[in-house]
């Protein structure tokens, strides 16, 4: 069996945006299906997990864009299980366009999770599973994901979300509650309304906190910090929960 899956992509009219570049929450669901596709050759695919009341949950992403694909471009996404932590998962990516070059790479960290309640699964007490196998232990990033340090909400009662957004049907996915990429779309909504143009961005660092649900209100955030082209964007709750951070550098 290969060590490294190897997903085809390409960027729709419908996926990409200005100047025709596709939008980074395509890029990340992109990222999924590989990660899918991936893990399901050594026998955890979402499919056979479902039927075990288990469920895939990503924590924590970091990445790199050299540049975007645009509409009509082809690309190919490589990826490998990297490690497993007690009960957290790594995968990274490195993504190729049509001639071979590399424009980006994941690091990425994940948890198997009980379907229903969404508490994390220890993979070695539960028999249905088949044993962990690292592919390649090598790292895109050598230090892997970062923890991202968020705002207290009582900090930020003096400053106005940049944007707000709820939690309806199309933003919810199989897991019943707001898809990971979706959180991305939304901090890019709120970076282009704050002025930065977000195909500048280079570097993004996401951190899940908590679910959100349907129906949910979630304020956003932009915070710069001082001196620099890195921007934090934060999610809240109404009731002052974080839900997520994200921070994007140019």
């Amino acid at each position: 069996m290969d060590y490294y899956s190897i997903s085809d992509f390409t960027a729709k009219c419908t996926e990409c945006g200005l100047d025709n570049k596709i939008f980074l929450n395509v890029i990340m669901g992109d990222m999924q299906e590989a990660a899918e596709k991936g893990s399901a050759n050594y026998g955890f695919g979402t499919r056979f997990l479902a039927e075990n009341n288990i469920c895939w949950i990503i924590l924590k992403v970091k990445a790199h864009f050299d540049r975007y694909p645009v509409w009509g471009d082809e690309f190919k996404v490589k990826t490998w299980g990297s490690g497993l932590n007690k009960i957290t998962f790594s995968r990274e990516f490195e993504y190729f366009d049509s001639e071979g070059n590399m424009f980006g790479y994941i690091t990425t960290d994940w948890i198997l999770a009980d379907w229903t309640s969404h508490r994390p699964v220890i993979p070695s007490k539960k028999p249905c599973l088949p044993e962990v196998v690292i592919q390649d232990s090598r790292r895109v990033f050598p230090s892997g994901c970062v923890k991202i340090e968020v705002p207290d909400y009582n900090e930020l009662v003096s400053i106005e979300p940049v944007i707000r957004k709820y939690a309806d049907f199309s933003e919810l996915d199989r897991n019943r509650h707001v898809n990971n990429t979706r959180y991305v779309a939304w901090a890019c909504d709120a970076l282009h309304k704050y002025g930065i143009d977000v195909f500048a961005i280079k570097d993004l660092d996401v951190n899940y906190i908590n679910e959100v649900k349907e129906g949910e209100k979630v304020d956003l955030f932009v915070i710069r910090e001082e001196g620099s082209d890195s921007y934090t964007v934060a999610g809240y709750r109404e009731d002052g929960k974080a839900l997520f951070a994200i921070i994007a550098a140019l």
